[in-house]
């Protein structure tokens, strides 16, 4: 199991919260998803941040989520992907990270169950989830 630091609040700039367990996971997931709109968490290595990056936004409103994952054997980063968009092509889809708009490609958007779930996989074994499907978060990629 990989302990992380947890990024979605404004104090948690300098201090973030420091996720040890998979139970404190799931309560900061849950937490998020239930009182905020569309907001982003970012997920580190507590003591290997260059090991890769997972962000984690849910949209209570709406059930869903989305993921993007950056990390050693993906550097240009990568996109949750769905077989079927929530939204039409031309909709933007806007995730927040402390205020700041993030924008996600329409098939991003996942059910939040499973965006939480690949939250799980991610603190068990420190690397990308294999339990959703990607999309490359630049079409050359």
């Amino acid at each position: 199991m990989v302990e992380l630091n947890a990024y979605y609040d404004f104090e948690h700039g300098d201090n973030p919260e420091r996720i040890t367990s998979a139970e404190q996971l799931d309560a900061v997931l849950s937490a998020v998803l239930a009182t905020r709109p569309a907001e982003i968490v970012q997920l580190l290595a507590a003591d290997n941040p260059g090991a890769g990056l997972l962000d984690v936004g849910l949209d209570h409103r709406r059930g869903v989520g989305v993921l993007y994952y950056s990390g050693p054997s993906h550097r240009t980063g990568c996109f949750s992907h769905a077989s079927t968009a929530t939204v039409a092509a031309d909709d933007p889809v806007l995730y927040y990270f402390m205020n700041a708009d993030t924008e996600y490609p329409p098939s991003a958007e996942i059910p939040a169950e499973l965006a939480i779930s690949a939250a799980q996989e991610y603190m068990r074994t420190g690397q990308r989830p294999t339990s959703v499907d990607w999309q490359p978060a630049r079409p050359d990629s």
